[in-house]
């Protein structure tokens, strides 16, 4: 592998020379499968013997226009720690470089909680490349022993792939370009991890159909992998990039047909900015002019401290949260109604529905805003629970509010029920109400509907996170 000196004297011209040419050593058969290693202790042994073998800037300097195939056919082999290069073709890739955290480390909670929230069975349509992206041996043998002793059954079945890289892969990492009034220490720092990026991007060109960036210290919901197919499924148009965090440069699902663009375009831009602001002008590059973020979204950054040694990043994304139904009512076939302005992403249904999700306001309320559920059919009520406000946004509760039933509808009017007949059922405590033996408040009459009402402004927006309505048998 060659090893590239950036001058302060070069022209533009050579620095792009030695930037494209990291990516012209790459334009080749990539298939290779021959056997690794299997146990941690060959690890080092491995890195140790393999920098020998690498290609030199020399080897192709003197040569720019070769077949470079022939210098490096199995850099793939020389990158693969355990086992070998696997040659499956699976459904999707999630490549989570990661470095030596001075302290905190979050790499094995990443990988657990992915795994966990994975089915037995999905299992085999995704790959984990933990892409070990420092240098420091014995972090790479530790890290690699924990991996191996942790998920054996994983790393046999290839589903967890695990990489490391060498520096005469990686340019000159000084005289940086002074963008963004960075220091050097964050220069540097940002400047080499989008050559990881791009160093990752061609090693799982040819794993799967589709290929997810995340980064070492994040958590995710069950069923995360379902949300991801049923995304895919429902754009009717031609993207490049699909988002399910807004954070940084997680959660971005490319076509792996594209990775090698990417890597290019990063490597190209590598010490003028960070990747999470390269991949958006990629994206447009490639005619995708919005971003297409589903919402809530699955992925939630938890980690504090930043790979950058001494830098505090306290990220939160602000979709991600708990959209479990707990109370699983009957929820008898009905229609939702309010006057709160609607985010696309948090439907009013979304509340009522045993689905995943919430509703969610894009205003403050305010008093005599309303929420109400239509039955399709009059219903004999039992119970009925309503919890508002959620794990990450407790504040965006109903203080101020009561609940009530309706025992007629005259008509809806512009998507405004009119109900008549009120039965107040009971007021708000603390963003939720539980309201039972109804059938005894109502008499021998059924319920048409149930409706929601602030009684004071609130200074915060409204979420609905659950209504759970019973029958009486």
């Amino acid at each position: 592998m060659k090893i590239f000196y950036i001058q302060s004297n070069d022209s533009f011209a050579a620095v792009l020379f030695k930037l494209v040419s990291i990516c012209i050593l790459f334009n080749t058969d990539m298939h290779g499968g021959c056997t690794g290693y299997s146990r941690s202790s060959d690890v080092i042994d491995k890195i140790r013997s393999g920098i020998a073998k690498m290609v030199t800037y020399k080897d192709y300097l003197d040569r720019p226009s070769s077949d470079l195939t022939t210098l490096q056919k199995d850099w793939k082999v020389e990158a693969t720690l355990f086992n070998k290069v696997p040659k499956e073709k699976r459904f999707l890739t999630l490549g989570i470089p990661t470095i030596r955290r001075v302290g905190d480390e979050y790499i094995m909670d990443t990988i657990k909680s992915l795994v966990n929230n994975t089915r037995p069975e999905e299992l085999k349509e995704i790959y984990l490349v933990i892409f070990l992206a420092d240098f420091n041996e014995t972090w790479i043998e530790d890290i690699s022993r924990r991996l191996n002793d942790s998920y054996q059954h994983l790393i046999s079945s290839e589903t967890l792939v695990v990489i490391s890289s060498w520096k005469s892969f990686y340019p000159s990492l000084e005289n940086l370009n002074h963008t963004y009034n960075d220091n050097y220490n964050k220069r540097k720092w940002r400047s080499k991890q989008n050559v990881d990026y791009a160093f990752i991007f061609l090693y799982c060109q040819y794993l799967s159909t589709y290929y997810m960036q995340m980064e070492d210290d994040i958590y995710t919901i069950p069923n995360y992998l379902d949300v991801v197919k049923d995304y895919i499924s429902e754009m009717r148009f031609q993207w490049t990039c699909l988002e399910f965090s807004e954070l940084g440069f997680i959660g971005k699902l490319y076509h792996s047909y594209d990775l090698e663009k990417l890597a290019k375009m990063v490597l190209l831009f590598y010490e003028e900015q960070p990747c999470d602001f390269t991949y958006l002008h990629f994206n447009s590059q490639m005619l995708q002019f919005q971003r297409y973020i589903r919402r809530p979204t699955i992925f939630q950054h938890v980690g504090l401290k930043s790979s950058l040694p001494g830098k505090i990043q306290p990220l939160k994304d602000t979709f991600f949260d708990n959209l479990d139904k707990i109370y699983q009512g009957d929820n008898p076939p009905a229609k939702l109604f309010t006057n709160l302005l609607v985010h696309s992403s948090f439907s009013p249904e979304s509340a009522y529905y045993q689905e995943p999700g919430f509703f969610w306001s894009r205003k403050n309320g305010k008093a005599g805003d309303w929420f109400t559920v239509v039955f399709d059919d009059p219903q004999r009520v039992e119970k009925i629970i309503v919890e508002t406000g959620s794990r990450e946004h407790p504040l965006d509760r109903i203080l101020h509010g009561k609940l009530q039933a309706s025992l007629s509808l005259v008509k809806i009017d512009k998507s405004e029920p009119s109900c008549t007949n009120n039965i107040l059922l009971g007021h708000f405590k603390q963003g939720f109400i539980k309201v039972g033996n109804l059938t005894s408040v109502v008499g021998p009459f059924k319920i048409h509907c149930v409706s929601i009402i602030l009684t004071a402004n609130q200074n915060w927006w409204i979420i609905i996170k659950e209504i759970a309505v019973f029958v009486s048998d």
